[in-house]
């Protein structure tokens, strides 16, 4: 017969060793993983500046996931900084960068080791365009001038300069305009001015040297001349459907400097009328005067052409006193 001894279980830990009981320490100690913590997630983050170090505040961040090409948007903060986050890491991603005034630029970022948050910073350099050199050459402006004489005739205008006629205007109407135009063939004189082609007063157009002008007269010993033009094709001639009376002031002689002046006597004695026209006071008499100059007044470089016209009118008038 045979006896064995039974193992004494009151003391479970009685006999165990020293490494037993250091292996068992190392166990309880050893931390347990956090439920908060993903080891798949993975941060995108950096900054964006320009080229002169300055923070670039609101960028557009566009980062795409590989290789399901997954993306997410976002904006820098005051700061310049991004940060994006994929809660499933690859570990490999495609940073592109835009700002306006700013050039584009992309970047790509893939994970070494075990890292998750991966950095990928941006330095934008100015979007300005390079043109190619541009040369341009000019000439120097001729300075203009208008040489057009009254005997000139206009192209595609129907005027004649000489009609067989010399008209001539009588000392006390000289200088009026009107006046001088009736001279010409097809121009009829009206009470208001002169007409061309039936077109009414109203429709004609005044000017001096080429700038409007209400009057309708110049001094007689103004040294002008005169062109009256009732149909044109140049387009830069307008404001007139009757007939244009250009008047333009002669340039002083350089050669000499000329003085002029004219006077004009219209007595009522030296006047005739009929008993109607003496009854009715259609006598009446004056004087016209009129002088002017011109000449060089700078050498080669200014002329001056003036002239002055006084002129007074008389009539006696019709009372009862005296009628007939």
């Amino acid at each position: 017969m045979h006896f064995h001894r039974l193992p004494d279980l009151s003391s479970p830990f009685r006999r165990a060793t020293p490494a037993a009981v250091v292996a068992a320490l190392t166990l309880c100690l050893a931390p347990l993983p956090s439920a908060a913590q993903d080891p798949q997630a993975d941060i995108i983050r950096g900054r964006v500046t320009d080229d002169s170090s300055r923070a670039v505040v609101g960028a557009s961040i566009t980062v795409t996931r590989g290789p399901d090409r997954a993306t997410q948007e976002t904006k820098t903060d005051s700061a310049g900084d991004y940060r994006v986050r994929f809660d499933t890491g690859t570990g490999d991603y495609l940073v592109a960068v835009s700002a306006e005034g700013l050039r584009s630029a992309r970047r790509r970022i893939q994970r070494q080791g075990t890292e998750r948050e991966l950095v990928a910073d941006f330095t934008l350099s100015s979007n300005l365009a390079e043109l190619e050199a541009v040369r341009i050459n000019a000439m120097r402006p001729v300075r203009a001038n208008n040489n057009v004489s009254p005997t000139q005739l206009e192209a595609g205008s129907s005027e004649r300069w000489a009609d067989g006629v010399a008209g001539q205007v009588a000392p006390t109407v000289a200088g009026d305009l009107n006046a001088l135009a009736g001279t010409m063939s097809n121009v009829t004189q009206t009470p208001g001015g002169i007409s061309i082609l039936g077109a009414g007063a109203e429709s004609n157009l005044t000017t001096l040297n080429g700038m409007g002008m209400a009057a309708a007269s110049v001094p007689r010993a103004a040294r002008t001349e005169t062109r009256v033009t009732g149909a044109t094709f140049d387009p830069t001639r307008g404001g007139f459907a009757g007939a244009n009376i250009d008047v333009r002031l002669g340039p002083g002689s350089r050669i000499y400097q000329r003085r002029n002046g004219f006077v004009t006597l219209d007595p009522q004695a030296l006047q005739f009328a009929d008993a109607t026209a003496l009854a009715l006071g259609a006598k009446s008499g004056g004087f016209k005067a009129s002088f002017g100059a011109d000449g060089e007044l700078i050498r080669r470089a200014l002329t001056y052409n003036v002239a002055v016209e006084v002129a007074q009118n008389s009539s006696d008038p019709a009372t009862l006193l005296d009628a007939d």
